[in-house]
């Protein structure tokens, strides 16, 4: 009996052994089942019971986990969650700690997700050193995303608020569903050849991971890795992770995020540049007054070298006078490259492509009313004088010179020869108003 009991556990000590192989052997597990007995303390965390017909599983997602997570669970909902097997030892229980879950039916997405993920990663092309910096003052970007989605219209409004002379070129494409993939790759590839597109941005609101998923498609991400030109992806919202996010030179968290990413602020900016160009001014002055008081200085001390001190002092003054003419100038040069810039986006403005495509326009009308009053004429003059030969040719008209048409009935037929109508025949005669129904009553002939 002593020889068998070699070794006694207590109950905490084998039950913390069965905690650590627990989780060495079951550090990270996929389970699918339904919740039930679902319940959420005060301390926030869901702690739930995870079944299917022969078995069930104890499971608890704390609320440092939960919080980011667009799904939560419900009772009675079938799931699929991501966690790790330990023991809570006050009851000898092993439960599954959680750090994910989905509805089922997600988890082959995940999975292809985290397949593509790491497989890109081994490529090295998420690697920091790839990523191309973006331009601190772009004059054009390109926006891909779906013309009539709200992502675009925050983010050319904002952009518009912040630099309106920015120039931005819109590819419009499928942003879900089987061909928006295919479409997004196309648009960088054709943006990346297009002359002087300086950044190009990724845009879609948020959805769903199965409206994300194009962003997930290995073709977007080889294509995001092969642009020459900086991109900037901005999907869904914060929350949102995509594969386009890891490829892309920059995330942005958000659409109107990426247009305070790539539009500099030029309101800023000027007052920036007045900024500087006073403490230029003030560290001018400053150095100026003190060339001044030193060559007061030497003035006293070198009594015999007033007349160079003064001539120093002088040409002192003048380059100071050269400074501020050229600081002046500079600023000048600043404010009308600003207004010239101005100009240039007045200039293409839609307002005045439609004033000169009116006044084409209306060109072209009186060129056409003016055709079809030619054509009306020419058609009027044609139909007189095709008139005029019809009534030369109506035989109605000969018969109105007092001419008359004789007809053998019944049949109608023109009499060119009164011998051939026999006495007591039927004719007709037709004279321009009216007929004569007769009857022969003599023939004769007449040279």
């Amino acid at each position: 009996m002593n020889q068998e009991l070699t070794h006694i556990y207590t109950v905490s000590g084998l039950t913390r052994e069965i905690r650590d192989r627990l989780e060495t052997h079951f550090s990270l597990v996929w389970v699918s089942g339904e919740v039930s007995n679902l319940r959420q303390p005060l301390s926030g965390h869901y702690y739930f019971t995870l079944k299917d017909a022969q078995a069930q599983l104890r499971g608890v997602l704390f609320k440092g986990n939960h919080q980011h997570l667009r799904f939560k669970p419900q009772e009675g909902s079938q799931i699929l969650c991501r966690g790790r097997l330990t023991v809570y030892e006050l009851r000898g229980e092993y439960q599954l700690v959680v750090d994910y879950l989905e509805p089922l039916g997600l988890g082959a997405l995940a999975q292809a997700f985290e397949a593509l993920k790491t497989l890109l990663a081994a490529e090295g092309l998420f690697d920091a050193a790839l990523k191309k910096p973006l331009p601190f003052l772009p004059r054009k970007i390109a926006l891909i995303t779906s013309p009539t989605g709200a992502a675009v219209r925050d983010f050319l409004r904002l952009v518009r608020r912040r630099c309106p002379s920015l120039e931005i070129l819109i590819y419009p494409v499928k942003v879900q569903g089987v061909e928006a993939a295919g479409e997004i790759s196309r648009a960088l590839d054709d943006l990346a050849a297009y002359p002087g597109v300086e950044v190009i941005v990724l845009t879609r609101g948020g959805g769903s991971l199965e409206d994300l998923w194009p962003f997930n498609e290995e073709t977007v991400a080889r294509a995001i890795h092969r642009c020459r030109v900086p991109v900037v992806a901005a999907v869904g919202h914060e929350v949102d992770v995509t594969i386009a996010d890891f490829v892309a030179d920059v995330r942005a968290p958000t659409p109107s995020a990426a247009a305070e990413l790539v539009a500099p602020d030029q309101a800023e900016l000027l007052r920036r540049l007045d900024r500087r160009a006073a403490a230029l001014v003030r560290t001018l002055t400053r150095r100026l007054e003190s060339g001044r008081r030193y060559a007061g200085l030497l003035a006293r001390g070198l009594p015999d070298m007033r007349r160079q001190v003064v001539n120093r002092r002088l040409q002192v003054d003048e380059e100071a006078e050269i400074l501020q003419r050229r600081l002046r100038r500079y600023l000048n040069d600043r404010r009308q490259q600003v207004r010239l810039n101005s100009s240039r986006l007045m200039l293409l403005s839609p307002r005045r492509f439609l004033v000169a495509t009116r006044g084409h326009l209306e060109q072209l009308e009186q060129r056409l009313f003016s055709g079809w009053q030619r054509c009306q004429q020419t058609r009027r003059r044609h139909l007189e004088y095709c008139r005029s030969h019809l009534d030369k040719l109506n035989p109605l008209a000969i018969l109105a010179r007092g001419y008359a048409v004789a007809t053998r009935l019944p049949e109608e037929t023109v009499i060119r020869d009164a011998s051939l109508v026999p006495l007591g025949a039927p004719v007709r005669v037709r004279v321009a108003r009216g007929r004569l129904d007769c009857e022969v009553q003599e023939v004769g002939s007449e040279q």
